[in-house]
């Protein structure tokens, strides 16, 4: 008997050892949608192994958009490492969401960084800010209805 529990014992350490979590997981919480003077800003460090980075978008079915545009700027405590503006799609052209979805509230997993190598004695701030305007016009949406929070994972890469 003594056995059967170390036995147990050491593969529930060795369970333990070998699942690994996110390098790094932190979100940003909007009450009443995302305006465009809002910016989530996440603040992380380096490391040595290569990472992929993603954004998690939550919304519910308030947002009218079947798209997002969004300004992310990567700073380290270097340097301007890059600035980007990118389109992510969240539904198909029937109008179903990509996302998952889980009752009235639809997550996507954005990929914006793969492979990427951060310094490891660097700091590093990712801002994003939305940069939605309507067909046709110059200025942006004021408030995108619907956004409840973005979140950035930084996962370690798998080398499979």
């Amino acid at each position: 008997m003594k056995i059967k529990k170390s036995l147990f014992f050491l593969l529930f350490i060795l369970c333990l050892g070998s699942c690994s979590g996110p390098y790094f997981l932190e979100f940003t919480e909007f009450s009443s949608g995302w305006e465009n003077t809002e910016t989530a800003e996440f603040n992380f460090k380096g490391g040595l192994s290569p990472k992929n980075m993603s954004l998690i978008l939550r919304h519910n079915n308030d947002y009218d958009y079947a798209n997002i545009f969004l300004i992310l700027e990567l700073n380290s405590t270097l340097s301007l490492v890059q600035t980007d503006t990118l389109e992510f799609l969240l539904s198909n052209p029937n109008g179903q969401w990509l996302g998952d979805k889980k009752l009235t509230l639809i997550e996507h997993k954005l990929p914006y960084q793969q492979s990427i190598i951060l310094a490891k004695d660097s700091l590093y701030t990712l801002r994003v800010r939305t940069s939605m305007r309507l067909n046709g016009q110059v200025k942006p949406i004021v408030n995108l209805e619907g956004i409840i929070g973005l979140g950035l994972l930084i996962e370690e890469e798998n080398k499979e």
